[in-house]
């Protein structure tokens, strides 16, 4: 099985090529492995989390377009209704990055509570402090 470059792999490249970095050079920019870099470029790893496009934007240091280019190839189409359309990508990508948030908040959450009814030490007594109004 051969596999295909996706669109947001192409473009993740060229705007690599045009920063002159190699895998490895952004790999060590964005915090991610060297691995994963050429997975995303290789059309491997085909939907990249927000999160990773964001530090991939970040590390190439892109214009607001570039970034929001690249957004859009890496969630080229939203579920529109039941059916796939390229309609709102933005609004797709904004709903995609709202709900792994959420996700990563309540993992949080749950964590801070298991740590407090634990006694663990190493919560800071101030995170449950309510400002007062």
């Amino acid at each position: 099985m051969v596999i295909q470059p996706t669109v947001f792999g192409a473009l993740l490249k060229h705007f690599r090529g045009r920063s002159y970095m190699t895998q490895a050079r952004l790999a060590e920019c964005a915090g991610l492995s060297v691995d994963a870099i050429i997975k995303l470029e290789g059309g491997k790893r085909r939907v990249p989390r927000c999160e990773t496009v964001q530090i991939l934007a970040r590390a190439l240091h892109l214009t607001t377009q570039e970034w929001q280019a690249l957004e859009d190839a890496a969630r080229p189409h939203t579920r529109v209704h039941g059916s796939t359309a390229a309609a709102s990508p933005h609004i797709g990508a904004l709903l995609r990055c709202l709900t792994e948030l959420h996700a990563r908040q309540a993992t949080l959450i749950d964590a801070f509570v298991a740590a407090d009814v634990t006694g663990d030490s190493g919560i800071d007594a101030g995170l449950h402090h309510q400002p007062t109004l």
